[in-house]
């Protein structure tokens, strides 16, 4: 086997982390030197035992795998790129533990190098979700790539946001790309395969399994510029994401909530800490020295043009009226649309100036 497929060999153990990885590949010198190698000189690298060591002299010989692997892979229209390849790219290549594997779903293209991370909780409030849904349209609206988890809650806010500017978004997997977790999600994962990518270093048919998750926060954060937090409880998963990016060298920014809300613990924590406030779209920009910066009212009448409205748009517009606001509940039942596209369609009208929201979160025709 080459060099390549040795190290796509190696990714398939699910024993062995990526810092172990890059601790054998100093040892040893190659992948194929790693799998041919005696146990003894194995059993003296940091992070291998005994049971590692014998996994590792079995898998060598086990090549028709990776040749499985690969088809696998392909079927399910992934692209494999290792360490070793020119597309892997620069932005993980230099964190501490890059993964020796990436799957990829779509595309990944230089401009992606521009990057900022949205994440958060899951059980997000209404606010949450429109905050991140917000920034991730007005920062795909200028040109910057949004990453995210793909999570339910504030990273699917994120990516919905940056797909309704018509710009790029990657999401990080903790399943394999064969494995759609959560569910619900089919739509949103297809359409980020035609505006940017999905992405996992976990080999084909890897389950969600818990431990996955924090492990592969270190890659939306190693993807990105900086990574903003728009809701986190006190041990959220997003704040192992902002370790990560603490240890990358990576801004932290934090977007401030409800006093009284469990998911603002873990961002007035980090505001506390030292974390940049965000307030606007411009806040992040400026930290990140992206330029040009435009005002947030420049991108929102830059928008798609009244009249453009989708059909889930049209439903919630008709119902919609200027003297009678309607709050989100209602707008579900007369449409009966899910909460979640209300919430989605009606920040997209906001941003065509089409509604307007009042205190409360109800809407009002402009």
């Amino acid at each position: 086997m080459t060099e390549r497929e040795w190290l796509i060999a190696l990714n398939m153990i699910p024993e062995i982390r990526p810092r172990t990885v890059t601790r054998l590949l100093e040892a040893f010198g190659s992948t194929e030197g790693i799998f041919k190698a005696p146990e003894e000189h194995l059993r003296q690298v940091e992070g291998i035992t005994p049971k590692l060591a014998a996994v590792l002299i079995a898998y060598g010989r086990r090549e028709a795998a990776v040749a499985e692997e690969t088809r696998r892979a392909e079927a399910a229209g992934c692209a494999m790129v290792t360490r070793l390849d020119e597309e892997f790219p620069e932005t993980l290549r230099n964190i501490p533990d890059p993964p020796p594997v990436l799957y990829v779903k779509g595309n990944w293209v230089p401009e992606d190098a521009v990057a900022v991370a949205i994440v958060g909780s899951r059980r997000a409030s209404l606010y949450g979700q429109q905050t991140a849904q917000r920034l991730g349209y007005e920062l795909a609206s200028r040109g910057v790539t949004v990453v995210s988890g793909f999570a339910r809650g504030i990273d699917a806010a994120a990516h919905r946001g940056a797909l309704q500017a018509h710009g790029r978004t990657l999401a990080v997997w903790g399943s394999g790309l064969d494995e759609l977790y959560p569910p619900e999600h089919g739509e949103l994962a297809d359409q980020i395969v035609q505006h940017g990518a999905l992405i996992s270093e976990y080999p084909m048919g890897s389950l969600p399994i818990a431990y996955h998750f924090p492990q592969r926060n270190r890659l939306i954060s190693g993807l990105s510029l900086g990574v903003v937090v728009v809701e986190a409880a006190h041990r959220s998963g997003a704040l192992i994401t902002v370790d990560c990016a603490l240890e990358q060298g990576r801004e932290v920014f934090a977007v401030p909530g409800n006093i009284d809300a469990l998911t603002s613990q873990g961002t007035h924590h980090l505001l506390k800490q030292g974390a940049r406030l965000v307030t606007s779209v411009d806040d992040i920009l400026e930290e990140l020295r992206l330029e040009p910066i435009r005002s947030s009212g420049t991108i929102e009448r830059e928008a798609q043009p009244h009249g453009d409205w989708s059909e889930e748009e049209q439903q919630l517009l008709s119902k919609i009226r200027r003297d009678a606001p309607l709050d989100i509940e209602t707008l579900a039942g007369a449409t009966g649309l899910p909460p979640s596209r209300c919430i989605a369609s009606l920040l997209h009208l906001e941003l065509k100036h089409a509604v307007k929201q009042l205190p409360g979160q109800r809407f009002v025709r402009t």
